[in-house]
């Protein structure tokens, strides 16, 4: 006989339960999908690894987006098909994973089968990962009271998700992956794929966000500049997104400082993204001064466009040794980098 009711109890630290929320609850903060692959990865048992090196492993932490209003939408603006199943790739994690939008007459047609695929992923141990409005982690389900569990990718609260709700966000997208089986990688050869990826991610424009909202890369910095300079954004949800980008650059200098045998030029990259990750440090410290920045004070919004161009300066520094690093492997794919 089937199991009616799963729960992964020790995805909680604490003893406790589930607590009664609405479906469109969102926490405090925005879990990613390293958050979620991290956490998933270390309950398996899959890998080890600390969090900085998933999300340079992953090339997930090169990634820069921005729209052109500075939104906290920014930090989940990407390709969720491609660059997700390409990351868990990377980490030699084969995966099944569905998205699409909810308004399509056939969504409750892929939100019955999201339901039967996350509880199949449950009885096998492992949590699965959902867009529910930040990406989170489903940790458990209860057939009796039609209800999925779901915690954030980094806290402990879990609360209920009704089947009917899965995939019913405040934006029309849903998406869910389910981890499948993990085989051994060749990790320094990961490591060389990820920097070679970052160069792709520096100078390639994503396909899917139309360029005359979004910026990336390169041209993000140039997008910040601008909104700061014009004030047509919301202090807090700017703040938000250089905060986050601030800590993916702390991620990547972290991860670069371990990878400094892949190459004699690995010096110089790891120094520019010492730098850039200090150079970020400097920009929170300023947004933190929150009455100047929420009343956009010109000195303190000037000081952090100075910055965010000296950080453009550094992280594309950082590029150009890691193209001196590779040059024949890079060289080898000619106009398309991001080919393996």
């Amino acid at each position: 006989m089937m199991a009616t009711k799963v729960v992964l109890q020790d995805w909680i630290r604490f003893p406790q339960a589930p607590t009664s929320a609405d479906a469109h609850l969102s926490w405090n903060g925005v879990g990613s999908y390293t958050d979620a692959m991290y956490r998933i990865l270390l309950h398996t048992q899959w890998m080890d690894f600390p969090r900085h090196m998933i999300a340079g492993m992953t090339a997930s932490a090169f990634r820069l987006v921005v729209d052109r209003r500075l939104t906290a939408e920014s930090i989940s603006a990407y390709n969720w098909m491609a660059e997700n199943f390409v990351a868990a790739d990377f980490l030699g994690v084969t995966t099944g994973q569905h998205g699409g939008f909810s308004f399509e007459p056939t969504f409750p047609l892929y939100q019955k089968q999201a339901v039967l695929d996350i509880k199949a992923s449950i009885d096998r141990g492992i949590g699965a990962i959902l867009w529910h409005d930040q990406f989170v982690i489903v940790t458990g389900y209860d057939d009796v009271g039609r209800v999925l569990f779901i915690c954030e990718s980094k806290g402990n609260e879990v609360i209920r998700l009704p089947y009917d709700s899965l995939g019913r966000n405040s934006t029309p997208y849903w998406y869910y992956q389910v981890l499948e089986a993990c085989a051994p990688i060749d990790q320094w050869e990961v490591c060389k794929e990820s920097l070679i990826q970052a160069v792709y991610k520096w100078e390639t424009h994503d396909y899917m966000l139309p360029s005359q909202d979004y910026a990336c890369g390169a041209a993000a910095y140039a997008a910040i500049a601008v909104v700061l300079q014009t004030e047509t954004y919301d202090a807090e949800q700017a703040a938000a997104v250089l905060r986050y980008y601030a800590k993916s650059r702390l991620d990547i200098a972290s991860y670069v400082a371990g990878l400094k045998h892949l190459s004699i030029q690995m010096d110089q990259v790891i120094y520019e993204y010492e730098l850039l990750a200090n150079l970020y440090t400097m920009i929170v410290e300023v947004i933190d001064d929150s009455i100047a920045w929420d009343s956009r004070e010109p000195d303190c919004v000037q000081n952090v466009i100075k910055l965010i161009r000296k950080a453009g300066a550094a992280e594309q520094r950082a590029i150009d040794a890691i193209k001196r690093a590779f040059p024949e492997t890079i060289g080898n794919r000619f106009d398309d980098i991001g080919l393996r």
